[in-house]
């Protein structure tokens, strides 16, 4: 009997040590998880901000410049603030200088409240950049950029 209270003693002993060694891993096991989640949560805040910081720095702004000469001869120009990249098409039609619709298409008829009818008169806007050359592309495959310059000609 003497044997057996011994192994069970001994079994008793073993199995607390063994409850105490696993309760103790538990806790820092559960220190580990929340410190690790508070990094996670700050490393989460982190990556946030930056992310903010990069959308402000996407959504600059610039300026650009763009002038109309109707048909009467006369230029006016418009000096737009623009978010860096912002298609042509668009930083026009928010100034009021083409329409909506015709932003959308690409295809301009109409610069600040003029028309140019090309089968009533074979009339036409050329687009022109800063050197004074025809684009090969429409105002919506422009992207503007800081100290861009454009300009719609009537022409016949």
């Amino acid at each position: 009997m003497k044997i057996m209270n011994r192994i069970l003693s001994v079994v008793a002993a073993a199995a607390l040590a063994a409850g105490l060694l696993a309760g103790c891993g538990a806790s820092s096991a559960a220190d580990s998880t929340a410190s690790s989640a508070a990094s996670s949560v700050a490393a989460s805040s982190e990556a946030a901000s930056s992310e903010a910081a990069s959308a402000e720095a996407s959504e600059a702004k610039v300026k650009a410049q763009f002038t109309v000469t109707g048909a009467d001869g006369e230029s006016q120009t418009f000096d737009l603030e623009v978010t860096d990249g912002e298609k042509l098409s668009d930083a026009l039609a928010e100034a009021g200088i083409i329409s909506a619709d015709e932003a959308a298409a690409g295809f301009v008829t109409t610069v600040n409240g003029e028309t140019a009818d090309w089968d009533k008169d074979s009339a036409w806007w050329c687009l022109t950049d800063a050197s004074g050359e025809m684009t090969t592309v429409g105002v919506a495959d422009i992207e503007l950029h800081d100290g861009d310059s454009y300009a719609f000609t009537y022409t016949k």
